[in-house]
């Protein structure tokens, strides 16, 4: 027989877990990410992000200079462990700065916005600010909503 309680004590000690694994990995990143967008003369990046019927994909990574224009995304690559997702077998894999980005919004909307791309989902973008070190996301949610009433006459 199933101990439900067990069960449910068990998955949430792994929640927290997972929580505090995605919040170290966002950390890295930052510290990762931060330097090499300066190194291009990047100032500002906005990473578009699109969900619904249970898919959901970033959409756009723009990248600018500051003067607002847009420029390519510099050709750099991240260790995976320099990034600080490592699967500790002593292999480093390489990733691009996209790449990199890319993670950290899905990282981003895990932890803050879970089931983000789960029935009418939700789109937005997490910009940052390369000058002042500001990492925001900026979500919307949608959904459908009724307002139903029944009078008796």
């Amino acid at each position: 027989m199933i101990d439900i309680e067990a069960v449910m004590a068990d998955f949430a000690v792994r929640q927290a877990q997972r929580q505090a694994q995605v919040v170290e990995e966002i950390q890295q990143l930052k510290t990762v990410i931060l330097p090499r967008l300066q190194e291009a003369g990047i100032a500002r990046v906005e990473i578009r992000f699109d969900g619904c019927g249970d898919s959901g994909a970033v959409e756009e990574c723009a990248c600018l200079d500051a003067a607002g224009a847009a420029i390519a995304c510099p050709d750099v690559t991240i260790l995976e462990d320099e990034a600080g997702n490592s699967d500790g077998d002593g292999s480093a894999e390489l990733h691009s700065l996209g790449q990199a980005l890319e993670q950290l919004t899905y990282l981003a909307l895990e932890r803050h916005h879970p089931g983000w791309e789960i029935n009418d989902g939700a789109c937005g973008e997490l910009v940052i600010d390369v000058a002042e070190a500001t990492f925001v996301l900026d979500c919307s949610l949608r959904f459908i909503a009724t307002d139903d009433h029944s009078t008796e006459l």
